[in-house]
């Protein structure tokens, strides 16, 4: 895991590199040959539940919205989603809410299914993630511009695949500034795009007239372009009735799950509609059945000799 600290200026960094992403048409022949000739269909990266592979994708080149009620566990489901990626795709999370070393304890919890994962995994993992995991180190409000020109340099200068921005709250736009956040989320869009990579933007609900309740798109706090402008639309929502019922010791249904995650749009895929998770404690993961305990990691130990077992 490397950091990324305000040692480079940013915003002069996105205008500088604004102009070099101007190139002539010629450019795009192979891709445009692809296109015409039905090759040229883009594919993405799955999510860690094996159920939703055949409708979920996280394709480059767009962006998605995590949205949730605060508590209702959008962070933790993201970093579980990004510790899926990394044994193939390079990350940087930019969490302005969360120190570093939170953000990766979680993820060490959710690799080894343990709450006391062993010193010497600790070390191998964190060994192993330089060059894979970047962390911006902020934990205060950030100019948008500066988070703009964060985007530009970890994609140019370190081939970032997925950017987490964690979140909108605090890329220093007001939040009755609806011009502002317009304009911010148009532009990762267009960051996105230019740099063929998978932004990622959690985004804060409104409450509903009960927190059981669950929230759709158009509950976003903040302009509706939020929603309009990205690709993806997720919400993750804790099953809040059921812990009422079970803090009253009330039967709950089998099959009721702890959280959903509701895919409320996805542009480029055909599939809406709701994915059920149990929260399993031990491991800290969501999982996608009732006591099927946690989810191993898909981790590089055949082909990474740090992970071999003590």
């Amino acid at each position: 895991m490397q950091l990324i600290r305000d040692i480079v200026d940013f915003e002069s960094y996105l205008v500088q590199r604004t102009a070099q992403l101007i190139r002539p048409a010629s450019d795009w022949v192979t891709e445009v040959k692809e296109r015409l000739d039905g090759t040229g269909t883009v594919s993405g990266d799955l999510l860690p539940w094996s159920k939703t592979h055949q409708e979920v994708q996280l394709r480059p080149g767009e962006v998605s919205i995590w949205g949730g009620i605060n508590g209702h566990g959008k962070s933790l489901v993201l970093g579980q989603v990004m510790l899926w990626l990394l044994p193939t795709r390079k990350v940087l999370i930019a969490s302005m809410e969360m120190k570093p070393a939170a953000t990766l304890e979680r993820m060490l919890r959710q690799a080894t299914s343990s709450h006391h994962p062993a010193k010497s995994f600790v070390d191998r993992f964190l060994s192993w993630t330089d060059d894979r995991l970047w962390i911006y180190d902020q934990q205060d409000s950030v100019a948008a511009e500066k988070i703009l020109g964060m985007v530009s340099y970890a994609a140019n200068e370190l081939r970032m695949e997925h950017i987490v921005i964690d979140s909108l709250m605090k890329c220093g736009i007001a939040p009755d500034d609806y011009s502002g956040q317009k304009r911010f989320v148009d532009r990762l869009c267009w960051l996105a795009k230019s740099y063929n990579l998978h932004i990622h933007l959690v985004a804060h609900m409104r409450k509903g007239e009960r927190e059981g309740q669950t929230p759709g798109k158009f509950d976003l706090k903040g302009a509706s372009e939020i929603s309009d402008l990205a690709d993806n639309v997720f919400v993750v929502h804790r099953n809040k009735d059921k812990e009422e019922r079970l803090r009253k010791g009330q039967e709950v249904p089998v099959g009721v799950p702890d959280a959903q995650l509701v895919v409320a749009k996805q542009r480029h895929g055909e599939w809406e509609g709701v994915v059920g998770l149990w929260f399993d404690k031990a491991s800290n993961q969501f999982i996608p059945y009732r006591d099927a305990g946690g989810m191993p990691w898909p981790n590089p130990e055949e082909r990474c000799s740090v992970f071999a077992v003590d």
